[in-house]
């Protein structure tokens, strides 16, 4: 898998948890502008990536993810090597 296919997969599935099209999700996306996206999903979100990706995310690393979809999206990348 591509390093852009893999992207489109962390993208698909963030948009699939939150119930949004993938097409409003961008870099820049932080929880303020993305309707569902509060503390208790963002537990969700970290929870079915981690049951998704088979990878365990540090609480430090969860607090981080939580500003906007580029950082999410670098944690998830970065754990998956």
């Amino acid at each position: 898998m591509t390093l852009g296919q893999m992207e489109n997969k962390v993208k698909e599935l963030f948009a699939v948890i939150l119930q949004r099209p993938a097409e409003e999700i961008q870099d820049a996306s932080a929880p303020a502008d993305l309707e569902n996206w509060d503390s208790f999903q963002h537990l969700v979100l970290v929870s079915g990536f981690e049951e998704e990706f088979g990878i365990e995310i540090e609480p430090e690393e969860i607090a981080e993810m939580y500003k906007d979809f580029r950082t999410f999206k670098s944690v998830v990348m970065r754990k998956l090597g």
